[in-house]
């Protein structure tokens, strides 16, 4: 990895070592470490960064769900009655923790119904599915980055769809299948691009 834009990540270590102690540090922490300074703001966010650390071995894989939300973790805005509402949980085998998700943008109170998720280099992507207000499909993309640790919008399917099946290889999410708007079932399939960075 490249270095030189990096010097004095920390003060008084060397730039190789000043480097370990980053790499070292766990995703969890970068959202606070990214407010120290620029630059490690910078290295924290940077897609050279990201390889570094999945190249060494110091990126490991989370599980994420959907699961219901209640009681005090009942989100504003969130439906009344006996109606369930839903957020995204990580759990963090390697720090044997559990983490709600920031909602979705767009979604305060819950993602959109029967969206469906899929890793792809480091982010979670969240696409399709109904809105759970007017229970209109959607062709919506969100990324959830574990890097920067926020989401963003990405850009919108083709079409909308839901109950389709998804996967990720090298790089690009693929959907197949699924049902369009009259809920008629869909052969297409749809390849999208999220690399890191």
């Amino acid at each position: 990895m490249e270095t030189a834009m990096f010097t004095e990540l920390i003060p008084s270590l060397p730039q190789e070592l000043g480097l370990e102690c980053m790499t070292r540090l766990p995703y969890t922490a970068h959202r606070v470490a990214s407010q120290v300074c620029k630059q490690w703001c910078d290295l924290l966010e940077s897609k050279d960064f990201y390889y570094h650390r999945k190249r060494l071995g110091y990126t490991h894989e989370v599980a994420c769900l959907v699961q219901a939300v209640q009681g005090s973790d009942v989100l504003q805005g969130s439906k009344q009655g006996n109606s369930p509402c839903f957020g995204i949980t990580v759990l963090d085998s390697a720090s044997q923790t559990w983490e709600r998700l920031d909602p979705v943008p767009q979604y305060p109170s819950e993602p959109p119904l029967f969206c469906q998720l899929a890793s792809c280099e480091g982010k979670l992507v969240v696409m399709g599915g109904w809105d759970p207000v007017t229970y209109e499909q959607v062709s919506h993309v969100f990324v959830y980055d574990f890097t920067k640790r926020k989401w963003r919008e990405g850009r919108e399917m083709p079409s909308k769809r839901s109950f389709f099946a998804i996967g990720s290889h090298s790089g690009r999410v693929y959907v197949v299948g699924g049902h369009d708007e009259n809920k008629n079932a869909l052969k297409n399939r749809v390849g999208l691009r999220f690399e890191q960075g």
